[in-house]
């Protein structure tokens, strides 16, 4: 009986990635496309953005893309004040530098094929504004 119970609790420990790991969003159309469908998640607490595609009239072959994601992101030149320590040693800015979210735009080339999910990794990004598709080539 001891080693069912050990087996369980193994099985359980290795499906927990999976089961309680970060989730996937619903598959949606592009902002001009709504054949291309993608999804994300974010990975490393926001670190990362992946991003999956895939392709509604795809054929036997490959389509292939670009994308325009447009995703959320810290700036890297931040435009707040100097931080400068008052008499209770806090900071007079409320504006720490890394902490100012600014919209950026990724350009990603995509394939998909029938069998296979086109994907794509984004650093640096805190969710997904808008994704739009262009040189959509089916063949």
């Amino acid at each position: 009986m001891k080693p069912a119970w050990y087996a369980l609790a193994v099985a359980v420990f290795l499906l927990s990635g999976s089961v309680w790991g970060q989730q996937w969003m619903d598959w949606t159309g592009t902002a001009n496309n709504y054949t291309i469908l993608y999804r994300y998640r974010m990975l490393n607490s926001g670190k990362t953005c992946d991003l999956e595609f895939k392709d509604e009239n795809q054929g036997d072959r490959y389509t292939t893309f670009d994308a325009a994601v447009d995703y959320q992101s810290t700036s890297e030149a931040n435009s707040a004040a100097p931080v400068t320590p008052n008499d209770n040693n806090t900071p007079n800015n409320p504006k720490s530098p890394g902490n100012t979210r600014v919209k950026k735009t990724a350009g990603e080339h995509i394939v998909t094929a029938r069998d296979h999910n086109g994907s794509a990794q984004i650093p640096n990004c805190f969710g997904i504004a808008e994704v739009r598709v262009s040189f959509v080539q089916r063949q």
